[in-house]
């Protein structure tokens, strides 16, 4: 998702604003008032007593010039009456897009704030470099920065069928293939090396469609076609314990049950469905 009305921050020690959108995060979520009618964020600290004064509260940036801050809290505290600590897959749909991309942006850097405090070259404490999110090690120098993993995820197609996988632990849902960018990979050749690693299939004509943040942790996916051109299904049973064809309509009477509407698994087969059936529609 783009995010059209959002203004990024850095570091720059000057104190925190007194007013905004607070994004309160604990091991289960992000903190929002939420009842049947309505689900908002706390827009002050008096919601939420102490978030000001917490040592990892942040300045993300603004949207339409109302200041988005980001902490921790601890799983313990009390929440007043109405709030509750809700995930990122349930909060989707339910916050206004941009500011659903800003929490996934908080989730992402409170995550590399509590997670990045010691030097991966030799260990001394990290200390944060002035108006960048980045850290440096006054030892040895080693700068660290909040990392991005870049992914690929493949719709594979074959006239009016796609290719789809599932895994263990995924019930009925059957997704599309999909791997982290090895080194000195470059995304098309992750594209046809997962495809192959992981179903025994050969593709051509891959072809880049968009990507999407993936904040579990830190995540980048760079959704592809790719035109299947030969081989048989063989799986790799270290990454999947099934792989099939599956036809647009097979999709459209509910087999099999599809990946969540906000990843771009779902958005790629949408897009699909789309092109096979441009009157109705996904």
């Amino acid at each position: 998702m783009p995010l059209p009305n959002f203004k990024r921050a850095y570091p720059d020690n000057r104190p925190l604003p007194e007013t905004g959108l607070w994004f309160a995060i604990n091991q289960h979520g992000i903190i929002v008032f939420a009842n049947e009618d309505e689900l908002h964020l706390p827009s002050g600290t008096s919601h939420l007593p102490g978030v000001e004064r917490s040592p990892s509260a942040i300045l993300l940036g603004e949207v339409n010039q109302v200041a988005c801050l980001a902490c921790t809290v601890p799983d313990d505290i009390a929440l007043p009456k109405g709030y509750r600590a809700l995930g990122l897959r349930d909060l989707y749909g339910r916050l206004e897009d941009t500011l659903y991309v800003v929490a996934g942006y908080a989730t992402q850097m409170l995550h590399w704030q509590r997670t990045s405090n010691y030097c991966a070259n030799c260990g001394a404490p990290l200390m944060p470099i002035p108006n960048e999110w980045g850290k440096r090690c006054p030892r040895c120098s080693f700068t660290a920065y909040p990392p991005v993993n870049p992914c690929t995820i493949t719709l594979v197609y074959d006239e009016d069928r796609i290719l789809m996988t599932h895994k263990r632990g995924w019930g009925p849902r059957y997704g599309l293939v999909a791997g982290f960018v090895e080194p000195g990979e470059t995304l098309e050749q992750s594209v046809e090396l997962e495809i192959m690693e992981e179903t025994g299939v050969e593709v051509a004509d891959i072809r880049y469609w968009r990507s999407q943040p993936w904040p579990f942790p830190h995540q980048l996916m760079c959704g592809f076609y790719a035109r299947y051109t030969s081989g048989d299904i063989v799986i790799d049973h270290d990454e999947l314990d099934d792989a099939r064809w599956f036809t647009a309509d097979d999709i459209r009477n509910g087999r099999p049950a599809l990946p969540a509407p906000l990843s771009i698994a779902r958005r790629l087969i949408d897009d699909w469905l789309a092109s096979r059936f441009p009157a109705a529609g996904p």
